[in-house]
């Protein structure tokens, strides 16, 4: 009897209008923004490996000259794009991709994309994941609004109750037809593109990156799912189809274009992040604080860079000075990601009531484009800083000028350029995805859950009429 149901309501759907050309539309629009996006990503790829190439070659060969003026002049390092971005850019346009590593600062992530970007920006980047997100349950509640409220209207819902039709193989049975539509529409695509993501990956890479992407079907599975389930309960609650059609897009506009940047500024609200100028004053004090204590504690010095310590120690106070200075970094900038981080966590539970922002989270996190892994970048670029730092103060105390009066004279060559070793970003598997989105992930198959039990509900109701 499923079977039959399915078939049934497949056959009609596929007849409609509606699927074919809002169906079309849907899957043009996904082959154009993976083609725009996979154009991107080798483009950016192109360019960070260059710049990444370019940027060594002149470290190396930058000729002799002081080690402090080196290490000022630092170097640049560039975030690898995730294969995946490709489907889920994420945050990426919003928190760049370059790290300026200069002596005795942290820099930020620098090259927005979005600065450069118009207002649009806001509403979201044309994307695989942006259309599964937003355009697709849009498409269910379109051909799906009247699957139940259709069959009573004409009378043959209560018909097909008194022949004995199960409720149970009723609801499996339009849910199954629906499902179809959208399998029909985005498997072979997605088929097509996970193929050609996993097939131009080095050989490491490859497991990890399908286990993302089947980790992504399950969580889209789950939030589309969502969408049919609730599409079916409405449609068989709903005093007529345009009643369940008004009230399946008034959930559509608040739970998909509302309730994100809703749930965005109240997370604003209630961790609030200091401005820029808040922050870059705070850190300045907190690094110039640490560093009086450091030269104090050290060389029994009142301020850094006292003249009462002689230059043949300089080498010596620009590492105790460096060092002083990583706690302060440290914590500033790990309690303003911490900060981040607790936005984030607030958020997902806005996926009771939209399911949208829960997937969002866990999408970004599986296509390697999140905060958390923008943040492990940063660190690991910091962690590259702190070591040119080392080895440039270790090469100043080697050749400390015993006499006092000829250190910034001193030139170091090529051997301490190529001691640097060349910053290689490994970049987190799946399973610190999972860690840092699993909450997301449980929300979906509760919301799911949930949407299941409403419609099975729904459905019974004419039984017990």
């Amino acid at each position: 009897m499923f079977a039959i149901i399915a078939a049934k309501d497949l056959r009609e759907l596929t007849r409609d209008g509606r699927l074919l050309w809002a169906g079309g539309l849907v899957v043009i629009l996904m082959l154009v923004a993976l083609a725009a996006g996979w154009n991107r990503q080798v483009q950016l790829n192109s360019e960070r490996s260059a710049g990444q190439a370019l940027d060594h070659d002149a470290w190396l060969h930058q000729g002799y000259r002081h080690p402090h003026d080196a290490a000022e002049q630092g170097m640049h390092v560039f975030k690898p794009e995730p294969s995946l971005a490709v489907f889920d850019p994420g945050i990426g346009p919003f928190v760049g991709s370059t790290v300026w590593l200069q002596a005795h600062r942290q820099s930020e992530v620098k090259f927005r994309p979005a600065q450069d970007a118009t207002g649009l920006q806001r509403f979201g980047e044309l994307s695989p994941a942006w259309l599964l997100q937003v355009l697709l349950p849009l498409l269910i509640i379109v051909i799906g609004f009247n699957s139940v409220s259709n069959e009573r209207e004409r009378g043959t819902l209560r018909q097909l109750l008194s022949l004995g039709v199960p409720a149970r193989s009723l609801l499996y049975g339009k849910a199954a037809a629906l499902a179809s539509c959208v399998g029909i529409l985005i498997a072979p695509v997605g088929l097509a593109f996970a193929v050609l993501i996993v097939a131009r990956l080095p050989a490491g890479e490859r497991v990890d990156v399908v286990y993302r992407i089947a980790w992504l079907a399950a969580g889209y599975g789950l939030y589309l799912g969502f969408f049919v389930f609730l599409t079916l309960a409405v449609s068989a609650l709903a005093r007529s189809s345009r009643t369940a059609l008004v009230l399946l897009l008034g959930f559509w506009v608040a739970a998909t274009l509302i309730a994100p940047r809703t749930a965005s500024e109240a997370t604003n609200l209630l961790h609030p992040t200091p401005s820029r100028l808040d922050f870059d004053n705070q850190l300045a004090h907190d690094v110039a604080d640490a560093g009086r204590k450091a030269w104090s504690t050290h060389f029994g010095a009142r301020t850094p860079w006292d003249p009462s310590v002689p230059l043949s120690k300089w080498g010596a106070a620009l590492k105790v000075d460096d060092e002083a200075g990583y706690g302060a970094l440290d914590e500033n900038f790990g309690r303003l990601w911490d900060t981040f981080e607790r936005q984030q966590r607030a958020q997902e539970w806005v996926g009771l009531v939209a399911p949208v922002v829960a997937l969002r989270g866990f999408s970004m996190g599986l296509a390697g484009t999140d905060f958390s892994q923008h943040r492990d970048f940063s660190t690991a670029a910091e962690a590259q800083r702190r070591k040119i730092q080392n080895i440039v103060s270790e090469d100043l105390i080697e050749h400390a000028d015993r006499l006092g009066n000829a250190h910034f004279t001193y030139r170091a060559g090529p051997e301490l350029w190529a001691s640097v070793p060349q910053f290689k970003y490994e970049r987190p598997s799946v399973s610190f995805a999972l860690a840092h989105h699993w909450a997301s992930l449980v929300l979906l198959a509760v919301m799911f859950c949930l949407s299941v039990a409403l419609a099975q509900y729904a459905l019974s109701r004419p039984l017990m009429r």
